[in-house]
Parts: C-alpha cells; sequence; structure tokens
C-alpha cells in the first residue's frame, strides 16, 4: 500500500507535523510504502521516497499558498498527464491538495478572520496578515467544495464545528485527532529535575512566580503584548511576578521589544527573551505557570506540552482551549481584558487558587495513542491497507480506538 504525505516541513519542528513524523516508523511496519512531498524534510526522517518541489526565494506570509500551488500542479502533472498510478492514500496536512483522501485542519481561517475583524489594521504587518488571512479562508472555502477527502480530521472540537457549520456534506467524515506530545520529554519529573539548576540560570530567585509564554511567531494573534501588560498591572501589588518569553528570532524579538519600550514602562525589569531554545521543557521547568492569551488557535500544542509538565495553564477561550482546561482544575480562564487578567493572575500567585494535584490531559494524545489512531484512521479510508485489527494492534504493540466523531 502506498502512503503520500504532503506538507512543506516534515520535521519534528514542525507542531502540525510531529505527531505524523512519529507515527512514520509504525505506519512502514504496519506495511506502507510511503512518499512525502515537502520543501524540508529531516535527515533523520525514514521514509521510502522524498520529493522536494520547487522553492523560489523566501515566500514569507505566503509559505503555504507557494507551497499548495505546487503541489497541485505536480499532482497534476503525475496523476492527469502521466497517468501515473495515484497512490492508495493522500494525507495533506491543511488544504495543500483537495484532491486527498485525508485531510487534517490544523488551524481555522474563519476564526482568525472574524478575531482580526474585531482587533482592527493598526500596521502594515496587519493589513498583510489580513490579506493572507483572507487568501487562506477562501482556499479553505474552495477546498470544501471540491475536496474528495474521505477523512476531515480536526485537530480540535471547535475547528471541526468551524468546518461543520461551513460543509454539512463533509459532516459524516469529520473526525477529532488532537495533537499528540511526547511523553519521555514532557512529564511532570522534568521540573524536579531542571527547576533548580534552570532558575538560577534565568536568575529566578525562589520568591519569583514566573509565568512562561512560548511561541516562534505570530505575535500578535497569539496575544503577547496583552500577556506583558497583565503580568505589569500584577506586579502593582505582586511585584515577584515575572513573565518568561520563549522562542522567537533575534530579529522579531528585537522589533517586540521595541514596541515594549514605546508601550509598557519597566518592562526590562520582568520580562526575559530566551529566543528559539531546543529544550522547551527544561525552561518549562523553571516556570510556575504558562500563559498563553491568544486571540485564535486551532490546538496549540505548547499547551499540551506545558499541561503534561504539570504546569498550570491560564488560557483565553481559543480554540483547542477546550480540549485541555478543566476550569478550576488544571487552570483558568481568562478575559481578553489585562485588568480581569491581572485579576485571575493574582489569586494564582497570592495562593488563593491553586490548581488539583494529578490531574491530566483531557483530550490528548501521547505518541504511541496518536500513531494507533493514524493508523486506524489510514485502515477506514483504505481497507486493504492492513489485514485486520488485531494486526494492527499488534503491530504497534497497543490498541487504541479511532478518534471519535466530532
Amino acid at each position: 500500500m502506498k502512503l503520500l504525505i504532503i506538507d512543506p516541513n516534515i520535521s519534528l519542528s514542525s507542531p502540525s507535523m510531529k505527531g505524523v513524523v512519529r507515527a512514520l516508523p509504525v505506519l512502514r511496519r504496519a506495511g506502507y510504502e510511503i512518499e512525502v512531498w515537502c520543501w524540508h524534510c529531516d535527515a533523520d526522517v525514514k521514509v521510502d521516497r522524498v520529493i522536494r518541489l520547487p522553492r523560489i526565494g523566501d515566500v514569507r506570509v505566503l509559505y503555504s499558498h507557494a507551497f499548495g500551488l505546487w503541489a497541485r500542479l505536480r499532482s497534476w502533472w503525475n496523476f492527469t498527464v502521466r497517468k501515473e498510478p495515484r497512490p492508495d492514500i493522500i494525507y495533506t496536512v491543511a488544504w495543500y491538495l483537495p484532491q486527498c483522501d485525508v485531510c487534517h485542519v490544523h488551524f481555522s481561517p474563519w476564526d482568525w478572520e472574524r478575531c482580526q475583524q474585531e482587533l482592527g489594521v493598526h500596521s502594515l504587518r496587519d493589513l498583510i496578515e489580513r490579506a493572507s488571512c483572507r487568501l487562506a479562508l477562501r482556499n479553505a472555502n474552495q477546498a470544501l467544495r471540491s475536496t474528495t477527502a474521505r477523512r476531515i480530521l480536526c485537530v480540535s472540537d471547535a475547528v471541526s464545528q468551524d468546518v461543520r457549520r461551513r460543509s454539512l456534506q463533509h459532516a459524516a467524515s469529520l473526525r477529532v485527532l488532537p495533537n499528540s506530545y511526547d511523553p519521555t520529554r514532557f512529564h511532570p519529573g522534568v521540573r524536579l529535575r531542571w527547576r533548580r539548576e534552570m532558575r538560577a540560570q534565568l536568575s529566578c530567585s525562589d520568591t519569583d512566580k514566573v509565568f512562561i509564554f512560548v511561541s516562534t511567531g505570530h505575535y500578535r494573534r497569539k496575544g503577547f503584548f496583552l500577556a506583558v501588560e497583565s503580568v505589569a498591572l500584577l506586579r502593582q501589588q505582586h511585584p515577584e511576578a515575572k513573565l518568561l518569553v520563549v522562542g522567537g528570532a533575534e530579529s522579531r524579538l528585537g522589533a517586540l521589544q521595541k514596541e515594549l519600550s514605546r508601550s509598557i514602562e519597566g518592562w526590562r525589569e520582568f520580562v526575559t527573551f530566551t529566543g528559539n531554545v531546543p529544550d522547551v521543557e527544561k525552561y518549562f521547568a523553571a516556570a510556575d505557570a504558562f500563559l498563553l492569551p491568544s486571540y485564535s488557535e486551532a490546538f496549540a500544542l505548547v499547551e499540551v506540552e506545558a499541561d503534561a509538565c504539570g504546569l498550570p495553564l491560564f488560557l483565553t477561550r481559543h480554540h483547542g482551549s477546550e480540549m485541555i482546561l478543566q476550569e478550576g482544575a488544571n487552570g483558568r480562564f481568562l478575559e481578553f481584558d489585562a485588568v480581569r487578567m491581572a485579576a485571575v493572575l493574582a489569586e494564582f500567585v497570592s495562593g488563593a487558587w491553586q490548581p488539583s494535584v494529578g490531574t491530566a490531559p483531557r483530550k490528548v494524545l501521547a505518541s504511541d495513542e496518536y500513531a494507533a489512531a493514524l493508523l486506524q484512521i489510514f485502515q477506514s479510508v483504505c481497507p486493504g491497507a492492513t489485514d485486520s485489527s488485531a494486526k494492527t494492534a499488534a503491530v504497534i504493540g497497543m490498541h487504541h480506538p479511532e478518534a471519535s466523531h466530532s
């Protein structure tokens, strides 16, 4: 059986591909011959064939749109012009190729368009993001009308509802397959192992209360300035509060710092930037809580990883938060208002509210569970892929039911 995977980055550095990359050995043991169409593929990724699609320059904001165009052109050339045999299963992350069998939706352009309308346009960057989102919205709507997908996988319940509202004809094919995490890296023991060392490295005292914000970009969408403002207000009564910002390219962080200097006085006293790091779990260990007041997500993987490490979550009600946060148990929901946010954070800093002990991730999958679910989804699309569910269980050493209907 031949499986074609289409995504620009077949890499563990891509949040939407981490679970798939970790599942590749399971899929190969199940008998799949795997080909990937991509721009980048990690050197240690084991597949049968890697096809790197053309790339001209750094397309930046048009990144996904350009890749989708190349994917559609290659598909037309291979399967229509040259009459090559079509793979048994074509799996695409996002709408890179509507003529697929399985599409995995990791972002809701409908939700982000709604948020952008509320936030407005205040800079050239905002204008470019708005134009890019409108193009993504157009592509997603067209894809839903024309896709041949027999399974549409959504990363969260909220994303599934967005898709369902736009296309009732695909309601029966919708499944929720949430993000997965690596339990060997992200677990409560990480904090025991690295907390003291990392806090010393970051010059945090034992009495400091450190909120961690993790992102490699899209800072406006993820509520970065709202996070800084809320911690600044919190420090008026609790000067021990600090914000640790992990991730981001040096040039982008420099621009953020200049903007902070214009808007928030004294921010350098409580905000620490680390830049991109290869071991984010160590920084989770140094923190006391996770803060992400994002306006729009699908299901942020960093929320899953922070929760797995035992950090209480402070999240706005964005897509995916319904999958991970149990109000009052492993975290608190926040309003999109810095003053109200600071009041909720103050309850944690003062000890008036503390998370319950031992709460586990609610609707997430560990790596092996994700591999099992993905394999069974492929089975349901192409039943001849494996002989039986018993063989599937033998291949992966466990059995996990296919992700449920949304």
